[in-house]
């Protein structure tokens, strides 16, 4: 089988480069399976273009996160995703003998892609324009400042992990010296290296911790608020400001509503509030007090405002009626005649389904108390009217067993819903049990407890 004629090869090394990673992986296998010269030429340029990736991951790795936008959605600094494969050419054409020692990890390997990243910062000033045709002025020196600084934040992300942590006097002298180091670069190169390691941070968060350790203990937020680290935490509080918003104005009862997404807002604003408390102790008449002090109501408001709607979906799914006692004294009595009400039913289970799932977080917004007594209470309420019920049941009293079933059944599910999964068992256990002959549901009875307790 012939070989690739020139075309055929210069078509092909356009395509492949274009492959993005994923793709270009699955290429690699492929080419792997097939025979003939071509493919054993497709092969080799397939592979020429996964060691090339590869050492261009080496040399260009601290500055890769900032060629993709956070997950998160936070503010950062961040390049088109098509700019380093054009900047790797023009960084490496003159000095294409240095490529083989990126496959080595030791001094000298970094050493090479240091020298790189500072080719590549002089690839920007010469030629941004092509690189970077939309860019301005002002970005192509971004872009290069940040190349600039490749080596150092290379030697910084060794300390990250520790920085994020409880680092000794050592590691916290070497971020400060870190940090020095940017400053003699570029006036602005301190903020711009915490800019590359906050790109490397999926949980912006732990920024607060970095920027904590970076900063004087004594007067820290007036520093920090003084400094070019500020933004940082701005970022942070915003976020937080956001989220505790969209929790504040979720509403359960809402047609495709998902519980799920309020879990979610309300355990990030809660470890977020937990890690400012703890990293910066700020001030309660600061603005980024202020701030935090907002969040943390709004969310309590509306959980409260959520607690007392729940207590009030319940009782509409738990009707009574007035029972003769002894002469003229009446008392409440479940009343087990009504269908349920699908709409009634599906409100309460909404309602109530946010007092099991909030029952970590409240404490941090400062309504643990009240979640509790919440869920004490509807705990007693919704046993108490299931055992009356069963009661009935079993007395014959029921005008519809199906409808008195569903009805009992509902209130299981409720107190599963809201963490009480000892009564939910014991209504379930009863209920099955309920209006059989009594030798038949002690028996039943006993095999679900032994089964329970296995």
């Amino acid at each position: 089988m012939a070989d690739l004629s020139v075309a055929q090869r210069a078509a092909l090394a356009q395509l492949i480069a274009a492959c993005p990673d994923r793709l270009l992986a699955q290429l690699e296998t492929l080419a792997a399976a097939m025979t003939g010269d071509r493919a054993w030429a497709l092969r080799d340029m397939v592979e020429a273009e996964v060691l090339d990736r590869r050492r261009r991951d080496t040399a260009f790795g601290p500055l890769a996160p900032l060629f993709h936008p956070r997950e998160d959605g936070l503010e950062g600094l961040s390049f088109p995703a098509g700019v380093p494969a054009r900047l790797w050419r023009l960084a490496t054409r003159n000095e294409p003998e240095l490529l083989p020692q990126l496959d080595r990890d030791d001094e000298l390997s970094r050493m090479v892609a240091d020298r790189l990243c500072l080719s590549a910062a002089s690839a920007v000033r010469d030629q941004g324009e092509g690189l970077w045709p939309q860019a301005t002025a002002d970005q192509v020196a971004e872009l290069a400042a940040c190349f600039d600084l490749a080596g150092l934040a290379r030697r910084c992300l060794d300390h990250l992990e520790a920085w994020m942590g409880r680092p000794g006097s050592a590691a916290t002298a070497e971020l400060k010296l870190a940090l020095r180091q940017a400053a003699s670069i570029a006036p602005d190169g301190a903020a711009r290296l915490m800019e590359i390691l906050f790109a490397h941070l999926t949980d912006a968060r732990m920024m607060l911790r970095v920027v904590a350790h970076a900063t004087p203990v004594a007067g820290r937020e007036t520093f920090l608020g003084e400094s070019e680290l500020a933004v940082f935490v701005d970022r942070v509080v915003t976020a937080l400001a956001h989220r505790a918003a969209q929790a504040a104005a979720f509403e359960p009862t809402a047609e495709g509503a998902d519980a799920a997404t309020l879990k979610a807002d309300l355990d990030w604003c809660a470890e977020t509030l937990s890690e400012i408390d703890v990293s910066l102790s700020l001030r309660t008449d600061s603005a980024w007090g202020k701030a935090t002090r907002q969040a943390r109501l709004k969310i309590a408001l509306r959980l409260s405002e959520l607690f007392s709607a729940a207590e009030r979906a319940a009782g509409a799914v738990l009707p009574v009626e007035r029972t003769a006692m002894v002469g003229r004294m009446t008392r409440p009595a479940p009343r087990l005649d009504q269908p349920v009400d699908a709409a009634a039913a599906a409100k309460a289970k909404a309602l109530l389904t946010v007092i099991g799932l909030v029952r970590g977080p409240a404490a941090v917004f400062g309504c643990e108390a009240d979640r509790r007594q919440t869920a004490e209470g509807l705990t007693g309420k919704l046993a108490t009217w299931a055992d009356e019920a069963i009661e009935r049941l079993n007395d014959g009293a029921a005008p519809d067993d199906a409808t008195a079933r569903k009805r009992i059944a509902l209130t299981a599910e409720l107190l599963g819903l809201i963490g009480a999964r000892e009564a939910q068992r014991t209504v379930r256990r009863r209920l099955t049990v309920a209006g059989a002959p009594p030798s038949i549901a002690v028996e039943a009875a006993t095999s679900g407890a032994s089964r329970q307790r296995a």
